[in-house]
């Protein structure tokens, strides 16, 4: 243990080894890897932004406008009739009175803007459908004849139809007894050779 060099030098000599090796490193690849993530977040929120809201979203989005607002402008005018109660017994209470009907009076004015958005727009959604009716409407359809119809069976065949064919169609040969007749044991001989196979 007569070391000129502690053992804790030398501890702390691997420590900042392994810290250079492990975290070091790690560390820019954190920074890399939050960089390129927010380069993608840019990157889609700008792809959303370029993509044009459809009547439908805007109508939708009108709505849940008109009754988020709806829900606000109810909860400020509670908290104001609560405030104005108060206030009648300690004067402090007055600011928040004068706070809470401000904004029940924003929240009212927005949720109506919103309304009259929604009803321009989608009155102009309808008239818009009811003219595309309209337009269909004046094109005549093409009736397409559905009924049933039979289908027509042919006339009985005359006598004069029937005939003897020109050429025969194979040659037609008369068998009144085979050429060669296989006896049992060739007929064995053939089986035992494909039951070999």
């Amino acid at each position: 243990m007569n070391n000129s060099v502690g053992l804790g030098g030398i501890t702390l000599i691997i420590a900042a080894v392994v810290w250079l090796m492990i975290f070091v490193p790690g560390y820019t690849r954190r920074s890399q890897v939050k960089e390129s993530s927010a380069l993608v977040r840019a990157e889609h929120r700008q792809a959303l932004q370029s993509i044009p809201i459809s009547a439908d979203d805007r109508l939708r989005r009108l709505i849940n406008t008109q009754r988020g607002f709806s829900v606000l402008f109810a909860l400020f005018l509670i908290g104001s009739i609560a405030s104005l109660i108060a206030a009648l017994a300690s004067p402090g209470f007055w600011f928040v009175f004068a706070l809470t009907s401000i904004l029940a009076i924003v929240a009212v004015a927005t949720q109506a803007a919103a309304g009259k958005q929604a009803s321009k727009l989608a009155g102009d959604r309808h008239r818009s459908q009811l003219a595309a009716r309209s337009r269909a409407q004046r094109v005549p359809p093409q009736i397409v004849n559905r009924e049933w119809t039979p289908n027509a069976l042919p006339g009985p065949i005359s006598p004069s139809q029937v005939g003897e064919l020109a050429q025969p169609l194979a040659e037609v040969i008369d068998i009144q007894k085979p050429k060669n007749t296989l006896s049992s044991s060739e007929i064995d001989a053939i089986l035992a050779r494909r039951r070999a196979i």
